[in-house]
């Protein structure tokens, strides 16, 4: 299934500034290398809080690609709440490039992905969901995950999006 959204969101580029999954970044470990990245290091912070590991779902990933890509345009969130979740989605946290999120050209991408998810981390445990809510998702009574990531020139969009 990754492989499947990685042609869809280059084929749905259309020019050579658009592309998919790990945006052609420099120190990924192929193009899975940041969306692996991203389920590992959202379950070290879940380790570290007494928390069960999520799962990768590529059917999740398929949705998060999505969410990502229409989000770039579109807004924060916007794919997840016209969709209501699509069903399989319980909770997103997201990066968005409406809030600056940027990759240099060659950057690393899954380091982007790790400071993106130290982010959500560093809201800390609290019940304000305006305050700590990506860190509530994070630590919330999921069991998987999946990612997306959309890049058009250094702009670049990371959803994370949880099921059960």
């Amino acid at each position: 299934m990754r492989v499947i959204a990685l042609v869809m969101l280059v084929a749905c580029g259309g020019d050579n500034t658009m592309s998919g999954v790990d945006g052609g970044a420099g120190g990924s470990n192929g193009p899975s290398g940041p969306l692996v990245e991203c389920v590992s290091q959202t379950n070290m912070y879940r380790q570290m809080n007494g928390k069960p590991a999520l799962t990768e779902s590529s059917q999740l990933e398929t949705y998060a690609a999505t969410g990502a890509m229409y989000d770039f345009t579109n807004g924060p969130h916007s794919h997840f709440e016209a969709t209501q979740g699509g069903g399989i989605a319980f909770a997103e946290n997201e990066c968005p490039v409406q809030g600056n999120w940027m990759l240099d050209p060659g950057g690393d991408m899954s380091a982007l992905v790790d400071m993106c998810i130290a982010d959500f981390y560093s809201e800390g445990p609290g019940s304000d969901y305006n305050t700590h809510g990506h860190y509530i998702n994070m630590m919330g009574p999921y069991t998987t995950l999946g990612c997306g990531i959309y890049q058009m020139g250094t702009g670049v969009t990371i959803v994370q999006d949880y099921g059960m």
